[in-house]
């Protein structure tokens, strides 16, 4: 019986954008919230969430990842403005976006969320793509004038660029009680062909 894997695509996040996300989350961290904050090893701009999948797919999902990486070149973008979902007024996912790039990447989401919903490998995604960097999920708390003061602030802050040259499948092995923990399963580079790389792990 094949094991399910909660699974995820992605792309990884480069030590100089987690630093300058850190600060953003400092100024955000207001006294009254509880804010759970996604710490700097588990940061990235999140393609497509998988959840439980078959161990069985690994091979069907990395396929179709390729045919998608090999169709998108390279490209830069700029990580910048914070905000919230479903808004800064009521804030409950903090996050950071991008400006210079974001349509590129946007594409990228896209075209990888119709490919596996048409191999019948995910369900197709309810709302538009849009990229962003999840910096934490607020779990309760009063202070919320503070918090949309600080996200008002920062609303056009620039955190720098990074490059989209590929992406990678995520194992993610939840922990009770703490954070869960990231494995790399694959990676796939953007416009070239590719050997497979999948993991057994």
């Amino acid at each position: 019986m094949s094991e399910e894997l909660r699974l995820f695509f992605a792309v990884p996040t480069p030590e100089e954008i987690k630093q300058q996300a850190q600060q953003i989350q400092e100024q955000c961290d207001c006294p009254g919230l509880k804010i759970g904050w996604v710490g700097p090893d588990r940061m990235h701009f999140t393609l497509k969430f998988l959840g439980d999948t078959s161990e069985d797919q690994l091979s069907q999902l990395s396929e179709v990842a390729c045919r998608v990486a090999q169709s998108h070149p390279a490209h830069q973008v700029t990580v910048a403005g914070a905000g919230a979902f479903p808004n800064i007024r009521r804030p409950r996912i903090i996050w950071v976006g991008c400006s210079a790039g974001a349509e590129q990447l946007t594409a990228l989401g896209t075209e990888l969320d119709q490919a596996l919903t048409e191999a019948k490998l995910a369900e197709p995604e309810n709302r538009g793509f849009v990229p962003h960097l999840t910096l934490g999920r607020v779990r309760k708390g009063y202070n919320f004038d503070e918090l949309t003061a600080s996200l008002e602030e920062l609303g056009d802050r620039v955190l720098g660029q990074m490059p989209v040259d590929h992406f990678v499948l995520m194992h993610s092995d939840l922990q009770p009680g703490r954070a869960p923990v990231y494995t790399e399963l694959n990676r796939f580079e953007l416009g070239k062909a590719q050997e497979d790389r999948s993991s057994s792990q």
